[in-house]
């Protein structure tokens, strides 16, 4: 039987530690979804029918609309000659609906469709990367005794099949009896002590879950806004855990998150993207300070002062299955470890560093957990701009995005009463450590302490005051806030 490899038994550990595999540059805000709905609801539905209909004929190794007509002959009413024709044009447009983040494919295995309504959510698939369960813990842990609303607020949501999405399929849904559509799962009960970053999180959760049974009830917001605002959040949740993480448990500095409300190149571009590669930092650093922790708890290494005793370990002691690399990456981890400690570190952390950077090659070579971050800043509208050719990236925000991070960080009767633009600057840094710009003072304070300031040489304080009147001119569109003649711009739904 072959020795475990050390290096993936680490990658493991550490995927563990943080209790989701940000590995994959597939996730998308579906797959979380789709994940965190099965948690809260406890419901697995067979959607290969409705899989069937939905993959279009123009895509490869689809069933013809020929056989969907002979397949689904007793569900179809003929409205003329044509009708292959007909079905072939309408499950163009079902893909065009349900097929928004292109997670549907040929293969039934690895799709995931577009999540309206209870009916829509499926078994697991790998691109979840286990957020949804990472998320509901942190939802079904009680609080004062109270698990968080926001499972009932997307149960409510989901069990609402009468939206816009659903009833274009709900001929189909009906077609299939629910004893053979859905299985219903025991959700998970295990729980764990909630850290800082996660108990951030769950007050952001409460209050949106809080936020859209008000709105709701004063509006009559959809059930598909609902649910897309908790995706919308779940995404920016994981971002915020992973790259607050290193504060939670090492005690490390806040990364502040300065927004960016302009196209345009300036000092808050230039701030902004250095808040966003502290984040991809922040996450190699907590990488390195768990694998120190590893080695002294594994007991691995005889003396860990001794710079010989670190290398002897990885000449002997360190196991790789690979053999084809073995002899390199012992190579490279030797000379990484020695490099480090002539540059001052400890043997520990020049071995802990090594490894980080052996992982990060070999375990992880397509997503590491640093890249984790560009998949879920990117795909939540976070972080801009979008595609791979944009060279550097910064936290552009996307209007959906905002208004749903204000929900989350502003407890309903504040909405209702209405606040200052300073107040909701206040609450964003409170919360997340969200920067505008609306106290040049604390916000440039706060990027100066991190070392963020002296790295951008243009007139950085002087764009924050813009940058904020940008922010509340977004939010003005979206109609939660207005500007008054006096110059003073209120946040909230009657402002």
């Amino acid at each position: 039987m072959p020795r475990s490899d050390t290096l993936e038994e680490i990658g493991k550990a550490l995927c563990a530690s943080l209790h989701f595999n940000p590995t994959s540059n597939s996730t998308k805000p579906l797959y979380v979804a789709n994940s965190l709905f099965r948690a809260c609801t406890g419901i697995e539905c067979d959607l290969r029918d409705i899989h069937e209909w939905i993959v279009s004929e123009r895509r490869a190794k689809a069933a013809s609309s020929e056989s969907i007509v002979q397949k689904y002959s007793d569900a179809l009413i003929p409205s003329g000659d044509e009708l292959a024709e007909d079905v072939k044009e309408l499950r163009f447009y079902l893909e065009k609906l349900f097929n928004p983040d292109s997670t549907v494919y040929p293969s039934y295995q690895f799709s995931v469709l577009n999540i309206p309504s209870k009916w829509l959510v499926r078994s697991y698939v790998k691109e979840e990367a286990g957020i949804g369960d990472f998320l509901y813990n942190i939802l079904n842990t009680p609080i004062d005794n109270r698990i968080s609303p926001a499972i009932e607020v997307i149960k409510a949501a989901l069990a609402d099949d009468d939206d816009d999405l659903s009833r274009t399929i709900k001929p189909l849904i009906a077609y299939k009896p629910e004893a053979e559509r859905i299985v219903y799962n025991e959700t998970c009960e295990e729980l764990r002590p909630l850290s800082d970053s996660e108990l951030l999180i769950r007050a952001g959760f409460d209050r949106l879950a809080n936020s859209c049974n008000a709105y709701k009830e004063k509006k009559g917001e959809s059930s598909l806004i609902t649910l897309r605002r908790m995706v919308c959040f779940s995404m920016f949740a994981a971002f915020f855990f992973l790259e607050d993480v290193n504060r939670s448990m090492y005690s490390e500095k806040r990364i502040p998150l300065l927004l960016d409300a302009s196209e345009k190149r300036g000092a808050v571009s230039r701030a902004s993207e250095l808040c966003f590669i502290a984040c991809k930092k922040s996450v190699e650093s907590y990488t390195i300070s768990f694998i120190a922790d590893w080695l002294t708890r594994e007991q691995v290494i005889t003396d860990l002062d001794s710079e010989e005793a670190c290398l002897r370990y990885i000449a002997s002691g360190f196991s790789l299955n690979d053999k084809n690399e073995e002899r390199h990456a012992r190579e490279v981890i030797t000379q990484h470890i020695t490099a480090n400690c002539r540059a001052g570190d400890s043997p520990l952390t020049a071995t802990a560093k090594a490894l980080q950077f052996a992982i990060y090659t070999y375990t992880f070579p397509n997503t590491t957990p640093s890249d984790f971050c560009n998949v879920l800043g990117g795909k939540t509208g976070l972080v801009g701009p979008s595609g791979n050719a944009a060279k550097y990236k910064r936290f552009l925000i996307n209007r959906f995005l905002l208004e749903t991070l204000v929900l989350s960080c502003v407890d309903v009767q504040t909405l209702e009463d209405g606040m200052e633009l300073r107040e909701l600057g206040e609450a964003l840094r409170n919360s997340y450590n969200i920067l505008i710009g609306t106290n040049t003072d604390i916000d440039y304070a706060e990027l100066d302490s991190y070392g963020i300031a002296a790295s951008t040489p243009e007139n950085l304080r002087g764009e924050l005051s813009d940058n904020a009147r940008r922010i509340a001119d977004m939010l003005i569109s979206m109609g939660l806030a207005k500007r008054y003649a006096d110059g003073v711009t209120l946040v909230g739904w009657e402002a």
